[in-house]
């Protein structure tokens, strides 16, 4: 957790889902901006990578405001497509209190502007 006086940042880093995440939700609040992990996964690694459901159901643990999905698009590890975890991350965050923000590999994500918006990914 990257706590300042304007804004709270979280990152998961690798992590598989469990009750950490409610337990940081608990002592930290409401975060501005939750970095998480969002790729490589397999049922059999599920202690070490979310599936992107499991990655929506953290993001409303930790309390989060804004979503930043991380760790997919890159390495090849599993056996889903690249695109894969984002379709079914922004698939699961319908309806949730939280914002998805989906920028083009390389688009800067200013953390402060609550108005910021970005196209779906594959459109």
């Amino acid at each position: 957790m990257f706590v300042t006086p304007q804004q709270k940042i979280y990152y998961s880093g690798d992590s598989g889902y469990g009750p950490h995440f409610k337990a940081i939700g608990e002592q930290f609040g409401e975060v501005d901006l939750a970095i998480m992990e969002n790729g490589q996964y397999d049922q059999d690694w599920k202690y070490i990578h979310m599936m992107p459901e499991e990655t929506a159901q953290a993001a409303d643990d930790v309390h989060a405001r804004a979503v930043l999905p991380g760790h997919a698009g890159r390495f090849v590890l599993a056996k889903h497509t690249w695109d894969d975890p984002y379709k079914r991350l922004a698939e699961a965050s319908t309806g949730r209190p939280w914002r998805l923000l989906t920028p083009m590999l390389g688009e800067p994500v200013w953390v402060a502007d609550k108005t910021q918006s970005f196209n779906a990914w594959g459109r």
